[in-house]
């Protein structure tokens, strides 16, 4: 992510999600935080422990990749450490949840505010055996906590429903990138899924996605490259197709007429 000024909006808008966030949670009691949201089996309590350990760990990650340290997502392991941080503290109410959420992501927008155009390109190095976020830079973990407060701003039900064009623009190019070394977050993917898709995107990029054996390679491509399968559909839903969420309208599909529920099984998203 070479461009400074587009740094500077993304950190922006994270910090302007991150508060509104953090106000809709703030109108509601105990009760209501505590209700299911529309992601299955999830919270709106859950979602904002969710957030909030999430800007405690870039904020450590940061520092730790500044200092040429090695650092984790979860240090002590993804299996291990995960659960904790999706419920309260003991003897935490939900309303202390949205006050931490409030404090974490301030300090998280701080460590971020201080970094110039060389530090943002430092590379986030995990230990050998810990391995989780994969090959990085301090820019995608910017581009991955927009990523986390847009979506699952929207996952609280709480009238946060749109995603900002900055945020559509910026991480499709990189969630398709991404599948080259990352085909899914710790989900089980069967293996027998086989195949090749063309994503085109209706107002921005096309790109081919081929799985063959352990081998996944997506590519930028024409919009009439040849595949098993293609699905158009506007870079918002695309977006929403790989991060495992519902698509506003139906994708159009030529080809393979189960194109889109193959895709979305052989990459599940986060």
């Amino acid at each position: 992510m070479p461009d400074p000024d587009l740094r500077r909006q993304l950190a922006a808008a994270v910090a302007l999600r991150t508060e509104a966030i953090v106000r809709a949670l703030g109108r509601l009691d105990d009760d209501g935080l505590r209700e299911p949201s529309e992601l299955p089996g999830w919270s709106r309590l859950t979602i904002a422990c969710h957030l909030r350990y999430g800007a405690g760990a870039l904020a450590r990650m940061t520092r730790a990749t500044l200092a040429g340290q090695p650092t984790a997502y979860y240090p002590e392991g993804r299996a291990r450490q995960r659960p904790a941080t999706l419920v309260p503290s003991d003897g935490e109410s939900p309303r202390d949840v949205v006050v931490t959420l409030a404090g974490h992501s301030r300090n998280l927008d701080e460590a971020w505010s201080t970094l110039d155009g060389p530090a943002w390109s430092r590379a986030v190095v995990e230990p050998g055996d810990n391995p989780d976020l994969g090959p990085s830079d301090l820019a995608r973990l910017l581009l991955l906590r927009l990523t986390e407060v847009e979506v699952h701003g929207s996952d609280l039900g709480l009238g946060l429903d749109d995603w900002s064009d900055l945020f559509v623009r910026a991480a499709l190019p990189m969630r398709l990138d991404w599948l080259n070394s990352r085909r899914a977050n710790h989900r089980d993917v069967d293996p027998s899924l086989q195949g090749s898709w063309l994503l085109v995107a209706t107002d921005g990029p096309s790109y081919a996605v081929t799985v063959r054996g352990d081998r996944v390679e997506s590519r930028p491509a024409g919009p009439t490259s040849g595949s098993e399968a293609v699905i158009e559909s506007s870079s918002r839903n695309l977006l929403a197709l790989l991060l495992g969420r519902a698509p506003r309208e139906p994708p159009r599909i030529v080809g393979d007429e189960h194109g889109v529920e193959r895709f979305a099984a052989a990459f599940p998203g986060p």
